[in-house]
């Protein structure tokens, strides 16, 4: 029976990876609803829980696709631009995880350090018009982790990502995008090894993110351009996407 649980629960996240936020709510409502309809085993069940607490290293690559769409103070489409690329940086990262058992655990990772990408700079003329940067800040992390029963040490996991875009910019106008969040899915797999018999261990992972589609603007209507605005300019992204390795140190509570 366990088995059979454990192969309908991972067909589960495989295929619904979009929905990750629901899976996760629905299994912590079965888990305590299970517990409270079996009162009587809660020590026992206690007995199966730990929690685990890891510092991260971090290195990824990132990449997307913008279009600019600029309008004049007569708010025609003056010029259409789109480019894509790909970005690397290095950032930590803060998880904690509450394990239910032998397989399964939820989990939580914050990213306080801010991911930004290099400045991009349009020119017109000669003359620097605008340079343009992003920061990914509070990239949180929520998450469903599976140790896997034919190899001690392996792992897969799948959950729902959240970040929000600081976006950096000297225009000519004086004008400036706003700011805007995000949200989308990410999968992982990793390997976790401890230190003989402690608490403390090494956790080595690859992920991979994808994040919905965004759109801002610079604050101007597409029916509200005047000579001192210039016109509205608008940006919308797609295809955002990364890839992730970690190196993370980690500590067990109540490890057997």
């Amino acid at each position: 029976m366990r088995n059979n649980s454990y192969k309908v629960l991972l067909i589960l996240i495989t295929n619904n990876k979009g929905n990750m936020k629901k899976i996760i709510m629905g299994l912590t409502v079965l888990l305590f609803s299970t517990v409270s309809a079996n009162a009587v085993s809660l020590p026992s069940f206690t007995e199966n829980l730990s929690l685990t607490a890891g510092l991260a290293a971090n290195q990824g690559v990132f990449g997307g696709t913008a279009k600019e769409t600029n309008r004049d103070d007569s708010d025609v489409i003056k010029r259409v631009n789109k480019e894509s690329g790909v970005f690397t940086d290095s950032y930590t990262s803060q998880f904690i995880e509450l394990g239910l058992g032998q397989w399964i655990s939820l989990g939580y990772e914050h990213t306080p350090d801010s991911i930004s990408t290099p400045q991009n700079v349009n020119s017109g003329r000669g003359v620097d018009t605008a340079k343009v940067s992003v920061d990914f800040n509070e990239l949180n992390t929520t998450y469903v982790k599976l140790n896997m029963p034919f190899m001690s040490g392996l792992y897969v996991k799948a959950g729902s990502v959240e970040t929000d875009l600081d976006i950096k910019e000297t225009m000519a106008s004086g004008s400036t995008y706003k700011n805007v969040s995000t949200s989308g899915s990410m999968m992982g797999v990793g390997y976790q090894t401890y230190f003989k018999e402690t608490g403390f261990g090494l956790r080595f992972e690859g992920s991979y993110m994808e994040f919905d589609n965004v759109s801002t603007s610079n604050g101007v209507a597409a029916d509200g351009a005047t000579a001192a605005n210039s016109g509205q300019n608008l940006v919308d992204a797609s295809n955002l996407e990364g890839l992730a390795g970690k190196l993370a140190v980690t500590y067990t509570f109540g490890r057997n």
